[in-house]
């Protein structure tokens, strides 16, 4: 007798935690990048989650410092609380410092620029944002 052929699985949508948006941005991290820059102040872990769709913010941190900000770019805090049972806990909270705005800022004009390069041929002779060619 003999065995059957393994299955092959597909899926009728890719995986949105590998698929590409933007420079190499997963959609989550995506999600997370414009969280941070859109808030001024600190972005719970537990927020972050939520954000990004996933239990591992952590890692989508992470992920968006190698890609994007550097390790001096995402600010992490642990801050001293009490939990819903009365025990001491210290939940994190994320932010962008100064750097990590800069570096998001140049990230996001350099995909600007390709994206127009891209779209646009009679605009690939236009440098917006003050960007002088070599």
């Amino acid at each position: 007798m003999k065995t059957p052929a393994a299955t092959k699985v597909t899926t009728s949508a890719p995986n949105s935690a590998n698929s590409i948006a933007g420079d190499n941005l997963t959609p989550r991290e995506a999600r997370v990048i414009d969280a941070l820059w859109a808030s001024m102040g600190w972005v719970w872990r537990e927020d972050i989650d939520r954000i990004a769709g996933a239990s591992n913010g952590p890692h989508i941190v992470m992920m968006l410092r190698r890609k994007v900000t550097g390790d001096d770019g995402i600010e992490m805090e642990q801050v001293d609380a009490i939990d819903r049972d009365g025990k001491h806990c210290r939940p994190g909270r994320y932010r962008l410092t100064e750097a990590g705005r800069q570096r998001v800022a140049h990230a996001l004009k350099v995909s600007y620029l390709r994206l127009l390069w891209w779209l646009e041929p009679s605009k690939r002779q236009r440098q917006p944002f003050g960007i002088v060619s070599a």
